[in-house]
């Protein structure tokens, strides 16, 4: 009786031991199964900067390069960054991630859980180090993609309501384009103007006229290859010669002059303009041009005068008469004083007694 007591409290530990030992095994699986991999593997923290988590959750995996690296360890808010979220990254693929890399919270499937995806960055950059922050951001959201699709389906409503006022117009023969698809006279210019192109064109072609000379003849390129020719002979001739041109180029003395001379023209231009001479006055005192504009003044006042016949200069030009009079008694006086000269005893005469 006592070997059956024994042997039956022997069989019921062993079941107790068993079940206890299946319970927890599934409480470690029920609690640690996103974060199992902790307790296994090496793990080094990465924080992210990013403005919008955008539904990320604590426990979210990190992918890189399309494997699973690492996980959410948390999210906290900060005054300097705004969000901060900290991740556990696998020991071994932190070496293959570099500074530059950037995070990027992107969506599995179009209404799944949040995931962080890690950019390769560039080959030459250095390698990431323990604690470091990396920019992040967020994946457009299918909200965001629904909003713009509407927006955009909104102006495509737009722009086909502008396109059938257009085709109403366009029928009933309003504007510009109605007029090009419904009246002829267009397609008659073109018509008549490539003909008038065709018939150029085979003017050119047989030689007619001065364009179909320059592209037949080749007197002009015969012409300009001469020219050339003499002007590269000119200027060999200029290098070698020993001529006025060549001193020109070659020699100084004509610039030291012509600085010279500018020099003192500046040199007299500072003394004038700081001098008190007879120059300087008639440059800066007005009162000589007020004087000329006087001079001028009164002249052309004694002019209009005369041009009048006010005065015996006006009535000496406007009076033919008395002009004609003053003609023939000067005539008259040439006349008696040449007969004075010739006959002077007959207007002299000289006696003692």
């Amino acid at each position: 009786m006592y070997e059956v007591k024994k042997q039956l409290a022997w069989s019921t530990l062993k079941v107790g031991t068993v079940i206890s030992i299946a319970l927890v095994t599934l409480l470690v699986t029920v609690f640690f199964a996103g974060n199992i991999e902790h307790f296994l593997s090496p793990k080094e923290i990465i924080t992210i900067d990013i403005s919008d988590v955008g539904g990320l959750r604590r426990g979210s995996p990190v992918w890189f390069a399309g494997l699973e690296v690492g996980s959410v360890k948390s999210i906290d808010l900060d005054p300097q960054h705004g969000t901060v979220v900290t991740i556990l990254i696998d020991r071994n693929a932190l070496k293959y991630i570099k500074k530059d890399t950037h995070a990027t919270i992107q969506t599995m499937g179009l209404l799944g859980d949040k995931y962080v995806e890690l950019s390769p960055g560039t080959p030459g950059a250095h390698q990431l180090s323990p604690g470091d922050m990396i920019p992040g951001a967020v994946e457009t959201s299918m909200q965001q993609v629904m909003a713009t699709g509407a927006t955009s389906l909104q102006k495509l409503n737009e722009v086909i309501e502008q396109l059938g006022s257009l085709a109403q117009k366009i029928e009933k023969g309003e504007g510009t384009l109605a007029l090009l698809l419904s009246d002829p006279a267009l397609y008659n210019n073109l018509k008549d103007a490539s003909a008038n192109i065709a018939s150029l064109a085979a003017d050119v072609r047989k030689g007619k006229g001065t364009l179909g000379n320059l592209i037949e003849d080749d007197a002009l390129y015969r012409k300009l290859l001469a020219s050339a020719d003499s002007f590269e002979s000119f200027s060999l001739r200029l290098k070698d010669g020993k001529g006025t041109l060549n001193r020109l180029i070659e020699d100084r003395s004509l610039y030291d002059r012509l600085l010279g001379a500018a020099s003192s023209v500046e040199e007299f231009g500072l003394k004038l303009n700081n001098g008190k001479g007879t120059l300087n006055s008639l440059v800066e005192d007005t009162r000589l041009y007020e004087n000329l504009a006087l001079a001028s003044g009164r002249l052309a006042s004694i002019l209009q005068s005369i041009d009048n016949g006010k005065g015996t200069a006006g009535t000496l030009v406007r009076d033919e008469e008395l002009a004609r009079e003053l003609a023939d008694t000067i005539r008259d006086l040439r006349e008696l004083i040449a007969d004075v000269r010739k006959h002077p005893r007959n207007y002299f005469k000289f006696s003692l007694f």
